[in-house]
């Protein structure tokens, strides 16, 4: 999983995370960055529904 954070210094880096790790824009992590943005969500959300895509009525 990919995260753009804001570092302590004010720079921008993009950073990988193992894919079980979830993160939120605004979280701050252990060395003081912010999140600011998670470009690509690994996973869907669980409560997503798909619609089916035949029906067999």
């Amino acid at each position: 999983m990919w995260v753009i954070v804001t570092r302590p210094d004010g720079k921008v880096e993009e950073r990988e995370y193992l894919a079980d790790q979830e993160f939120q824009i605004g979280d701050v992590l252990e060395d003081g960055s912010i999140v600011f943005d998670v470009p690509y969500p690994e996973d869907t959300d669980d409560d997503m529904v798909e619609p089916d895509m035949f029906d067999d009525d």
